[in-house]
């Protein structure tokens, strides 16, 4: 699930070079500046005619080689479609990312490294104008020149249309984020052919629902799926809602059919209208990136083509160490953000597209993917998992390897569904964090190649992290966790015919019979769903020991191992699971939106398809978020998600199993354009745009 959803990333030079020539020329700078006004952090853009000495791009080069060869990469999972409503959509997962990053335009981005808030097509951060009526107005003036690969201008009518498209249709999962965050209601208008006019109705522009939400939104070509949408509102026709409240329980004996069938008509066609534009064919839909996918050969290959006319081509980016980021098109105009350009500069490089092709050959496990990068056979390897030390150093040992380490930014997690009994009550919860010796799989088992994780916000990302959320079950013994876990399951009302208890003598658990939850309610059988080990063996380990573990208390409850992609329809479509395993990346590392996202209570997946798979409703927790999505002070926001990540460990949505340091494995031949970056090289999709392959010799 990424925000940094439109990534313009370049090369940084690393070779010996001759100095390029200066010539004075007159350019057009767009500069914005953080000022304090009566001590409100400001926002002021300046836009000046200046002389100023230009240096002219150099060529990059590196030594002995020369660029730039196809980019071959090894994917271990298909992905799920082509489609990139779908990809933010039901088929949100990353392998699709991997295949469709970049190719949507966007007004904002987030910068590389420092994922400071920048312009993209947008030619100037605006200020908000409080219109005196509780509502307020964004325009945004638009760059113009740049188009989709097929020709076309990106224009404000793209945004407008994927805006409209998004909200009439109540698109879902990462949909909600990009057209009614934290419940935001708006409206946008094309004021003209590059101007877009942003009115919040209910809600102040803020952190939550601007710089991490409209802002940050995708733009799709209206000219390509203009007829493709047509369809999927022609299930609106004539549809409105009851005029009588949805009721709570349709389930109930003493339900109104009547109503409860005119809910269901009303929601079925709007499934239908989402399931018509997600399952529409986009094989040829057009990219605004630097590549564009056109070919899928399932089981074997995905090819992405260079796109020529990409706009940004040969834009150079700099940023400096006090805080500037600066954008330089080819044509000279400037865009500087943050900052004077003072002090060293801490990147500098040049947008490509520089690989005629970007190749995704399909392996069937992490161990093939990695074998053949060990054997040449490719440059990368896409791996959003943890990588076991053995594999490693075994690929590592294939010529011209090299390594690159980086803290990740990432959770894997196991998620119960507070729909269904037991995983709905607390104590069940609770009882099940208690027995999770996180510490004994991850040193014992696995052998450290992962870190337990105790918090919702990983420690890689320092200024949300809350270094004080509780672990109290840190250091307990076997004994002392099933004695805890079963304490706290009694005094829930829970008891068994035989309970589980540590046997001395054996040194080891002689688990529950006859288990019954409160009030003498019997526990249904219940299973773990979670990747098999060819996939992730991680995971897959955790699983079994956590099932291992609820069996010891007496609980029927399974492993069930399986493949990635057969996850997600049970998990985030049908709302149909017991237990599961999985991990996220996480996005935006600016501002962790995802707090709003994955348990919010307007955000439950059996409710609205959104992605609170858990279904977590707790008033003081929405309280919590509402008032984070709302803020635009930064110092407030932190404050929030501290307690949140308290609150969070408290209810028990999610249990946190562990997080990863990165590890990206690529051939030397392939020059980055920089390679220190919180998640690593494979939170950029492997930076396909700029990545210079050198044609070996």
């Amino acid at each position: 699930m990424s925000k940094k959803l439109f990534i313009v990333v370049g090369l940084l030079v690393i070779a010996s070079m001759a100095l390029a020539a200066c010539t004075p020329e007159t350019i057009t700078v767009v500069e914005t500046v953080v000022v304090e006004k009566e001590g409100e952090t400001i926002v002021e853009t300046v836009v000046v005619e200046v002389e100023k000495e230009v240096e002219a791009a150099p060529m990059e080069e590196a030594a002995g080689a020369e660029c730039c060869d196809a980019y071959r990469i090894a994917l271990f999972e298909e992905p799920v479609s082509l489609n990139y409503w779908n990809y933010l959509g039901p088929g949100s997962s990353v392998w699709t990312q991997y295949v469709v990053s970049g190719q949507q335009a966007a007004l904002f981005n987030l910068s590389d490294v420092r994922f400071d808030f920048i312009t993209e097509l947008a030619s100037a951060i605006p200020e908000p104008v409080d219109n005196g009526d509780g509502t307020y107005t964004m325009t945004v003036e638009m760059i113009e020149g740049a188009t989709w690969n097929d020709g076309e201008p990106i224009t404000a009518h793209d945004y407008v249309f994927t805006f409209n498209a998004c909200k009439d249709l109540k698109l879902t999962q990462n949909w909600p984020n990009q057209c009614t965050p934290a419940g935001l209601e708006a409206t946008v208008t094309a004021v003209d052919d590059y101007t877009v006019e942003f009115v919040f109705l209910n809600q102040a522009p803020s952190l939550g629902n601007w710089q991490a939400g409209l802002a940050l939104a995708p733009i799709l070509p209206e000219h390509y799926w203009t007829d493709k949408a047509a369809e999927a509102y022609a299930f609106l026709d004539g549809v409105a809602a009851p005029e009588v409240e949805r009721p709570e329980d349709c389930e109930a004996e003493d339900a109104d059919a009547d109503v409860c069938g005119a809910w269901a008509s009303y929601d079925e066609a709007f499934t239908n209208a989402r399931t018509t534009l997600y399952e529409a064919d986009a094989a040829d839909a057009p990219s605004a990136g630097g590549y564009t996918t056109d070919k899928w050969e399932a089981g074997a290959f995905v090819q992405r083509s260079a796109v020529d006319t990409y706009f940004f081509k040969g834009a150079e980016i700099v940023e400096f160490e006090d805080g500037t980021w600066q954008l330089t098109m080819p044509d000279g105009t400037v865009y500087q953000l943050y900052g004077a350009g003072e002090g060293e500069e801490t990147l500098r490089y040049t947008n490509g597209p520089y690989s005629p092709n970007i190749i995704f050959s399909l392996y069937g496990s992490q161990d093939a993917a990695f074998l053949a990068l060990a054997n040449g056979e490719v440059d990368y390897v896409m791996n959003p998992l943890g990588l076991s030390r053995g594999l490693r150093e075994q690929a590592e040992r294939g010529e011209g390897i090299t390594t690159y380490t980086n803290a990740d930014y990432g959770m894997f997690y196991l998620a119960f569904n507070m729909t269904k009994f037991p995983m709905s009550e607390y104590a069940f919860r609770q009882a099940f964090d208690i027995v999770i010796d996180k510490e004994f799989v991850v040193n014992s088992v696995l052998g450290g190649v992962v870190f337990p994780m105790y918090s919702t916000m990983p420690p890689g990302n320092g200024f949300w992290h809350n270094p004080d959320t509780p672990k109290p079950y840190v250091g307990l013994t076997r004994a002392e966790r099933v004695d805890m876990a079963v304490q706290v399951l009694k005094d829930a009302g829970w008891s068994w015919t035989a309970e589980p208890f540590w046997d001395e003598d054996l040194q080891d658990v002689v688990p529950g019979e006859g288990i019954l939850g409160a009030d003498g309610a019997e526990i249904p059988e219940m299973t773990i769903l979670g990747p098999g080990p060819a996939y992730d063996p991680i995971r897959a380990t955790f699983n079994q020991w956590i099932s291992e573990w609820g069996r010891e208390l007496g609980m029927p409850i399974q492993s069930e191992l399986t493949g990635f992609n057969t996850i997600l329809g049970p998990v985030f479509i049908d709302a149909d699971y017991d237990l599961y395993i999985l991990g996220w990346s996480l996005g935006n590392v600016a501002f962790p939106d995802y707090f709003e996202s994955f348990w919010h209570s307007r955000n439950c997946t059996a409710d609205t398809g959104n992605y609170n798979t858990p279904c977590l409703k707790s008033d003081e927790y929405d309280a919590l978020v509402d008032e984070f999505m709302a803020t635009g002070d930064l110092a407030r926001a932190q404050e929030l998600v501290y307690e949140m990540q308290v609150v969070l460990a408290d209810l028990r949505p999610y249990v946190p199993l562990f997080y990863k340091q990165v590890h990206d494995l690529a051939h030397s031949r392939v020059v980055f354009p920089y390679s220190e970056t919180l998640g690593g090289i494979e939170a950029q999709a492997g930076i396909q745009t700029d990545a210079q392959v050198m044609l070996s010799k």
